[in-house]
């Protein structure tokens, strides 16, 4: 586990983090599209290079926020030293753990995913039985009402003390909407 810093410096590195992806994207874009054959490799790099780096960029925001969470909501005080895996690190590491000296005073998991089922299931299910026999304060964060839903019926089902927190989606900005307006256009020209 790394130590997240502030909040603030933590920010910061998920924005540079989100600018090099923009930016690769753009080099991706870039290139001509001479043949249906160029396309459709174009699209295969695009989602390829966009796809994993946008899950990460995603769990490295909502571990910021659950950290801000946990401090606003008065689950760990403003001097609560933060330690965090950004990246996915298998069944052992927790993503978030806030410390007050040597004790442990909140852990939490995040799921960037927005429906649960399938792999997301199995992945949300060993999230929280790791989480179940952590130390402090447990919360498994959320982005979506229907990855609320499951948790909370899991956690029920198991008799755990986690509380599964829905974090509130971020304020619409100019690209937000820019992305919005692109998936509501045809992108074929068709009407379709």
């Amino acid at each position: 586990m790394r130590e997240l810093g502030s909040f603030e410096e933590a920010h910061g590195r998920a924005l540079a983090g989100a600018q090099r992806l923009v930016a690769g994207v753009q080099r991706v874009v870039a290139e001509p599209v001479d043949s249906v054959a160029d396309g459709i490799a174009l699209l295969a790099s695009l989602r390829k290079l966009a796809h994993d780096q946008l899950m990460m960029l995603q769990r490295e925001q909502m571990i910021i926020g659950a950290a801000q969470w946990l401090v606003r909501n008065g689950m760990a005080d403003a001097d609560t030293r933060w330690q965090w895996s950004p990246r996915p690190g298998g069944d052992a590491q927790l993503d978030l753990i806030g410390r007050q000296g040597d004790s442990i005073v909140a852990c939490a998991q995040v799921a960037a995913a927005e429906e649960p089922g399938g792999m997301v299931d199995a992945q949300m299910r060993r999230a929280l039985a790791r989480l179940a026999a952590s130390e402090g304060r447990r919360h498994y964060f959320v982005r979506t009402a229907a990855m609320k839903r499951r948790a909370a019926t899991r956690v029920a089902k198991e008799g755990w003390d986690i509380a599964v927190v829905q974090l509130a989606a971020p304020l619409t900005t100019m690209a937000g909407e820019r992305a919005a307006l692109l998936s509501s256009t045809s992108l074929t020209g068709r009407g379709d």
